[in-house]
């Protein structure tokens, strides 16, 4: 089955289920000039004046420190960061502000990159890594977007919402595995959605009828997986949770009843996978 799905739409709902326990409230639908259309953007928004311990755990390097109270996100999943990504993401910056008539510094713009640009590309517009994964440039149209290299961040907790995405498999399984301990005492609906995410990208790329999975449909996949496995799980097992050997020996089972190999993301031509 070769699966798709609205990638900002999947991402605000994960960001949603991780971050409103926190108070941090996560729109997928922007209206940047007080009318329509609205832009395909997220924007995360806190209500105090600093991001507190707990809203730090959950978020990832390049917003966590920020003192920004008002963090829009341009994800770029399967196209490719280009200039016409970064000057949308500048177009965003300034609709925002000016229709919130808010200053430059409460407002955080952010470009979250899947795969990996090439350093040449990087050069060229200026950017330079402040810190694994965070690039910013010191150019004047650009100063305002920071980019987030989803393959290059640390596979730290606070950073593991965002990494599932990343392009490349190792990554993502090392943020799977970061998330396995802290979402095991989360909620249901946010272990579901974890574990349904898991398998749509696991399922990208084999080959059969295309289907579109909406975030509600990868929350029930991934609700229906887990009772399956808690089913057939010790009683100790169902005290720990989910875990990643747990994960694996579904899937074989779901694969071997499919009759499907998993199979890889391809790399996109031009870039680093």
């Amino acid at each position: 089955m070769l699966v798709r799905f609205q990638s900002h739409q999947v991402l605000g709902r994960l960001l949603h289920l991780s971050l409103a326990p926190v108070e941090i409230t996560v729109h997928t639908e922007i209206d940047l000039l007080g009318e329509s259309p609205k832009a395909d953007i997220l924007l995360l928004r806190r209500e105090g004046e600093e991001w507190n311990a707990a809203q730090r755990a959950r978020l990832p390097d390049g917003v966590r420190d920020s003192a920004a109270g008002h963090v829009l996100l341009e994800f770029k999943y399967t196209a490719s960061t280009n200039e016409n990504a970064l000057a949308q993401a500048v177009a965003y910056d300034h609709f925002y502000r000016q229709a919130q008539r808010l200053p430059e510094e409460h407002v955080l713009t952010v470009v979250l990159s899947a795969r990996t640009p090439r350093k040449a590309r990087l050069a060229e517009w200026g950017y330079r890594e402040l810190q694994d994964g965070v690039y910013r440039s010191p150019l004047p149209l650009l100063r305002r977007v920071w980019l987030l290299v989803l393959n290059e961040l640390p596979p730290s907790p606070h950073n593991a919402y965002v990494k599932l995405f990343a392009s490349r498999e190792q990554e993502r399984e090392a943020a799977f595995a970061a998330l396995g301990p802290p979402i095991a005492s989360e909620s249901p609906p946010l272990q579901d959605y974890v574990v349904g995410l898991q398998r749509t990208l696991e399922l990208k790329g084999e080959s059969g009828m295309a289907e579109i999975l909406t975030p509600d449909k990868i929350m029930e996949m991934g609700h229906e997986m887990r009772q399956r496995i808690l089913e057939t799980a010790t009683p100790e097992e169902r005290l720990v949770g989910l875990t990643k050997a747990e994960r694996r020996r579904l899937l074989r089972l779901l694969q071997e009843e499919e009759g499907n190999p998993s199979g890889e993301e391809a790399n996109s031509r031009g870039e680093t996978a």
